[in-house]
């Protein structure tokens, strides 16, 4: 039997290289520097030939798919096995780092940097997994492909990209979620709210910035004395055990809330200060957009209000009221959905219109497509069962999650990896982190399913 941990550990020091040789390239993207061959900047197009690099010295073919994409392939075999990750990564901030962000500092048996979670460390696990394979010189009967792409991190345009020049692999996964392994995505729908209401006292109120985060912070204006709002204000955030405060700002006074930030597919998890903001305004306010997500979006992040509510096989439908730029009487807001398979369009846009209708207000939206392998599948028995062999995990079960990964760019493939439940990656945060040991063993675990999926 073979031992792949084993395996892994012998490879340990020159994945780690490899780690930070990706990590050290700050691959954001950089409109400023976008062009042909480099379509999301400079360093994105760095991080993809330091890539292509690493496969070309390992003696693979690699393909650089017009600065967008790229792939490494390994092994033969007409058919194709798809291993999806991406190297382009999310700012950091400029304080609260513990280390150098863009080093991939190994400390303490960890690694720590922008990207050796999300997602280059977990590219090169899944890239070693398939590679071990192939120099131990195991019988295969499909090849793999290790794609990689530069702009998962805004929308996916690279991989949209590259499937327009070559095709589908047969099977595969993408080491950019969580174990186990994930069956289901839910579709990601946007709605764009605009229109005119009346300001009565209210003469401004601003809350987030993006669409997929639960906002934390409110800021609302309104007329008149601080004094008259500084008491019952105060009291609100006691009740509700909220952060704020009053200022006083001319002749107008302002009022700002302090929630709890969470992602938009775990809006459960936040404090919408927008929401919270609201309720308290329509208090003491008869402002007709205070009224709407008051009545709507209070205390209910599940759409039960709106009439959409679903709880299907990956879960139930969420909602995240994200933006908010409310001035001179003129809406902006975008809501963020995260929906079930089994729910229709058609259904969503009716009820959100038909709510929408009673204020006066008007939508557009983008309606995103949901992912859904049967649980009981191949391809999700298989990556399962290797994740128990080295785990021990019978309690945690294949899931299905409310965020998106490229594992919607191609048909019969998911999310695999590589935070192992109960750990905290810090992705997209300060002091982004991975054991070397939980590298190792996520390594493994994709040499091991990776194997049983395409060996003769």
């Amino acid at each position: 039997m073979i031992d792949f941990l084993e395996e892994v550990y012998k490879r340990k020091d020159k994945m780690i290289e490899d780690i930070q040789t990706l990590c050290k390239i700050p691959s954001i993207l950089d409109e400023t520097t976008a062009n042909e061959g480099q379509p999301f900047g400079k360093a994105c197009r760095d991080a993809l030939d330091a890539m292509l690099e690493i496969g070309e010295r390992d003696g693979f073919v690699c393909e650089n798919v017009d600065g967008y994409a790229g792939h490494i392939d390994i092994g033969e075999g007409e058919e194709t096995f798809g291993i999806l990750g991406h190297l382009d990564v999310v700012p950091c901030n400029e304080s609260g780092w513990n280390s150098e962000p863009y080093a991939a500092t190994l400390k303490n048996g960890k690694l720590y940097g922008r990207g050796v979670a999300d997602d280059k460390g977990p590219l090169i696990a899944a890239y070693y997994a398939a590679k071990i394979i192939h120099e131990l010189n195991l019988p295969v009967k499909m090849k793999t492909r290790v794609i990689f792409g530069c702009n998962e991190e805004n929308g996916s345009k690279c991989m949209q990209y590259y499937f327009t020049k070559k095709p589908y692999p047969s099977m595969g996964f993408t080491p950019d979620a969580e174990f186990p392994v994930v069956y289901g995505e839910k579709a990601g729908v946007n709605f764009k709210i605009i229109g005119e209401i009346e300001n009565d006292n209210l003469i401004g109120l601003y809350s987030g910035n993006r669409a997929n985060i639960v906002p934390e912070v409110c800021e609302a204006y309104l007329t008149g004395s601080y004094k008259q709002y500084r008491e019952s204000f105060a009291e609100y955030l006691s009740v509700h055990q909220l952060d704020g405060y009053v200022e006083e700002e001319g002749n107008h006074t302002k009022l700002v809330l302090i929630g709890k930030s969470a992602h938009a597919s775990t809006p459960e998890l936040g404090i919408n200060g927008a929401v919270y903001m609201c309720h308290y305004l329509s208090t003491i306010s008869q402002n007709q957009l205070v009224q709407f997500i008051d009545q709507y979006f209070y205390n209910d992040c599940y759409g039960e209000k709106l009439g959409i509510a679903y709880t299907g096989l990956m879960g139930p439908l969420t909602v995240n009221l994200g933006v908010i730029n409310y001035k001179n009487g003129h809406v902006n807001m975008i809501i963020d959905m995260r929906v079930p398979h089994e729910v229709t369009d058609e259904k969503l846009t009716a009820k959100m219109q038909k709510c929408l209708n009673v204020y006066g207000l008007k939508e557009t939206h983008h309606l995103g497509k949901a992912l859904y392998i049967d649980p009981q599948s191949e391809l999700i028995q298989k990556l399962h069962n290797a994740y128990v062999e080295f785990t021990g995990d019978h309690n945690h079960q294949p899931q299905a999650i409310g965020g998106g990964t490229y594992a919607k760019t191609m048909p019969n493939c998911v999310a695999f990896g590589i935070e192992f439940p109960d750990s905290d990656n810090k992705i997209h945060q300060n002091n982004e982190e991975i054991s070397i040991d939980d590298l190792m063993k996520a390594t493994a675990i994709y040499a091991k399913a990776i194997y049983d999926l395409i060996k003769e």
